[in-house]
């Protein structure tokens, strides 16, 4: 398994890359409280033939939605990145209150980033009728064998991962700049030594299926002094994976046993790492949340606003420091209810009227 030196940076792009996977969800709230939902993505030539095995999204498409293709040549934009989607499914609900997704079977892991709990209040105020639509998307569960909390603060990561604009507060753009770059070298050393750990991991399984315990113990015993002379070398290669880390295991415990374990293992151990690496996959995915609110909207925590239409970007990112929440609150006008105290009003002035004549 290679894991990219210069990490972080890759890893900031992969929001706005083609490597990415990307998604749109527009959602319709009607007055009435109930929801207009279609949910687009990139379909293979199985699926788009009618083999659902073959399942492009990342929730179960059970028989509340309605299968459209689109013409192939469509492009959406991703935040100025364009990527053509030919396909979507189309649902109604009539009420917004819980989950309204399942994980698709073998992307179970993709769980959080699929599965929001969704809610809509809706309260009637004589004049105006006020909607409140929020919607949670859960913390990533598995984010690996080393806890970001021995890198980064929860501060740290609310800045980095979700965005904390009181964070920001009274700081110029230079200063700005420094606590991000120390806020990044310390996101990258977590995911440097996650993806190491992992390495680790998958060489100690494969030693142990050899039955000598001495070269099953050597990866705990020395896996700290491999990690700080192997990333603090300034000749490192630029793709660090499980076979340069086995060979710097023979240096430091004198013998060629793992770099011959890879050799024979080699595709066995990258599936494994692969497999402990479910959430890097996570982070390469992301949507495009877009939802109408009825009525006039007052409020909302969006990236971006456009007349009664907000859109967010969910990602894994935005799963690493906790729960992602997204909030929209808009009002409707009760014409009616300015008709009938109109009508109250006349009614209360024309008895008033009355009474003042009987009495004059």
């Amino acid at each position: 398994m290679k894991t990219n030196h210069s990490f972080t940076i890759a890893l900031l792009l992969l929001g706005t890359t083609s490597c990415s996977t990307y998604y749109r969800m527009t959602s319709r709230i009607e007055s009435d409280g109930s929801m207009y939902r279609e949910v687009y993505a990139q379909g293979d030539s199985a699926f788009m033939a009618g083999d659902k095995s073959h399942n492009p999204f990342l929730f179960q498409i059970d028989t509340n939605w309605q299968i459209l293709p689109l013409d192939s040549t469509m492009k959406f934009n991703f935040w100025e990145e364009e990527e053509n989607l030919n396909v979507k499914v189309c649902g109604r609900f009539p009420v917004i209150d819980g989950e309204y997704f399942s994980a698709a079977p073998g992307k179970e892991h993709m769980s959080s980033l699929a599965i929001p709990t969704e809610r809509l209040k809706k309260s009637f105020r004589w004049f105006y009728t006020y909607y409140t639509y929020t919607a949670f998307y859960k913390e990533l569960p598995d984010k690996g064998p080393i806890p970001l909390d021995n890198y980064m603060s929860k501060e740290e990561q609310a800045i980095w991962f979700c965005g904390d604009n009181n964070a920001y507060n009274g700081l110029n753009g230079i200063e700005l700049n420094n606590e991000l770059d120390r806020i990044e070298e310390k996101f990258g050393e977590w995911y440097s030594r996650s993806q190491y750990e992992i390495n680790v991991e998958v060489i100690r399984h494969f030693a142990s299926m050899q039955g000598d315990t001495l070269y099953t113990n050597f990866p705990d015993k020395y896996k700290n002094t491999v990690y700080k002379n192997l990333f603090s070398r300034k000749d490192m290669p630029e793709d660090v994976g499980t076979d340069d880390i086995c060979s710097f295991f023979d240096k430091v415990c004198q013998t060629n046993f793992y770099s011959e374990l890879y050799e024979t293992n080699k595709e066995a151990m990258d599936n494994m790492c692969e497999e402990k690496n479910k959430i890097a996959e996570v982070l390469y995915h992301a949507i495009q949340f877009e939802l109408t609110m009825p009525g006039k909207l007052l409020s909302s925590n969006a990236r971006s606003i456009n007349n009664n239409s907000v859109i967010w970007k969910v990602d894994g990112f935005r799963l690493l420091g906790g729960n992602y929440a997204l909030t929209a609150e808009s009002r409707t006008i009760n014409y009616w209810a300015f008709g009938v105290t109109l009508l109250i009003i006349l009614a209360a002035l024309g008895i008033f009227i009355r009474l003042h004549k009987r009495h004059s």
